[in-house]
């Protein structure tokens, strides 16, 4: 699974072979997670979007690259 992008409370990662659709997953350092779809934004999981504004922002502006990786990684 690797890791996109650490922020100081959580980090970005995608899982290889996961299921669509295209998504990340944010895990906090206390062990909490969550999906955010990417093309959406959507999250699912046990954290709230206020949570995690940074990784939203991050994830909206990199949307293309991160829909590429998660194509890369899925067989």
């Amino acid at each position: 699974m690797p890791t996109l992008k650490r922020f100081s409370e959580y980090r970005v990662l995608i899982y290889i072979d996961d299921h669509p659709p295209p998504h990340v997953h944010i895990i906090r350092n206390d062990g909490r997670d969550c999906i955010v779809e990417i093309e959406t934004l959507q999250v699912i999981g046990k954290l709230a979007p206020r949570e995690i504004r940074d990784a939203l922002q991050w994830i909206a502006s990199e949307r293309g690259v991160l829909l590429d990786e998660w194509r890369r990684y899925q067989t």
